[in-house]
């Protein structure tokens, strides 16, 4: 009966790290638009709210724990975490512009360094 509560305990451990259960917010990374040639790529670091995209980088307002916001040239754009290596990118003023960004693996992504700060 032991073994079998700290089985139960275990289990139920290591399913609070994933899924619904998961609290914390996705890794930094490098996501790419793979239907392009060559691949439109972004880079977000979302304990920072930071997002680096066209070479510009931009201050993330979360919305929800996983729902980000920000503005370019006007228009405004929402950012959704669909999974930790799944990113979804909407303009809210433009209909038909949603985009889905797969994470690079790490061992081929690089950090960008921006020409401008968005403001």
């Amino acid at each position: 009966m032991k073994k079998f509560i700290l089985c139960f305990i275990f289990i139920s451990v290591s399913f609070s790290r994933c899924g619904l259960f998961y609290k914390g917010v996705p890794k930094a990374g490098e996501f790419c638009y793979v239907l392009t040639k060559p691949p439109e790529c972004l880079y977000v670091d979302f304990e920072s709210k930071k997002l680096i995209w066209n070479d510009v980088e931009y201050i993330l307002e979360e919305k929800l724990r996983m729902d980000y916001f920000f503005k370019s040239n006007d228009e405004l754009y929402e950012l959704t975490v669909s999974t930790v290596n799944r990113v979804e990118l909407k303009n809210l003023n433009t209909a038909n512009f949603n985009k889905f960004y797969m994470r690079k693996k790490d061992k081929f992504a690089q950090i960008p360094t921006p020409d401008a700060k968005h403001e």
